[in-house]
């Protein structure tokens, strides 16, 4: 009830000493942190969400006003809200909708950390597939990486991204084609199309380790990558 107080006044200090004091508290404070987190203040907002990220696994059982936070109008908050799901990893699989439409997000940040999130949940996220086919189109470097990282992640149920990964073997950025390479390799022997695509790409020397192990997990022959 003290904190409460402390954060219904008008003192921007007072509210950030609060929010560590919460912080410090741990898992207890989960209630007065979901209060927070439908505040009119911008500053609450993301100070409860910063702190929720560092509360998994317990906020298992908050996920739906995390989800509410993913469409927050200030996108520090909703970024910040994909990061606290992606905390979770595969129990976060209720939230794998709200972290597809995330995906759409105007700020290139929410989308990242959402691709992130749904990378985090596994084979969970299997679902998102098609719409992460679609975030290798991003124009945002790191968005298209993290996008490659939760195909890799959702494994052989991802085969219908194979086309958009054979063209994000091209793409300009060096980690984007790895790990494109590894994604194909993830979904295994389903993504026999891609052979072709791989072998060219094996000629690309930072790329040569990865796709070498991509071509042995599509032939099923089972090696660590190196």
């Amino acid at each position: 009830p003290l904190l409460r107080r402390f954060l219904n006044s008008h003192n921007g200090d007072l509210h950030l000493e609060t929010s560590e004091i919460i912080r410090r508290i741990g898992p207890v404070a989960i209630p007065v942190l979901t209060d927070m987190l439908r505040d009119d203040r911008t500053s609450i907002r993301r100070s409860a969400v910063d702190v929720l990220i560092d509360l998994a696994p317990d906020t298992e059982r908050i996920q739906p006003p995390l989800r509410h936070a993913l469409g927050d109008s200030d996108s520090l908050v909703a970024r910040d809200a994909a990061r606290a799901l992606g905390a979770l990893g595969k129990k976060a699989g209720p939230s794998v909708p709200a972290l597809v439409r995330a995906l759409s997000h105007e700020e290139p940040h929410v989308r990242l950390y959402a691709a992130e999130a749904l990378a985090s949940i596994g084979p969970k996220a299997a679902k998102a597939t098609k719409d992460l086919a679609r975030a290798l189109g991003d124009p945002i470097p790191g968005v298209r990486w993290a996008a490659c990282e939760a195909l890799a992640s959702i494994g052989p149920v991802a085969q219908p991204a194979v086309p958009q990964l054979i063209e994000a073997l091209k793409d300009e950025f060096l980690y984007v084609r790895i790990c494109a390479a590894g994604a194909l390799g993830s979904i295994g022997p389903k993504a026999q199309p891609a052979l072709e695509a791989l072998s060219t790409a094996a000629n690309d020397p930072p790329l040569r380790n990865e796709v070498e192990w991509a071509l042995n997990r599509i032939a099923g022959v089972e090696t660590p990558p190196s």
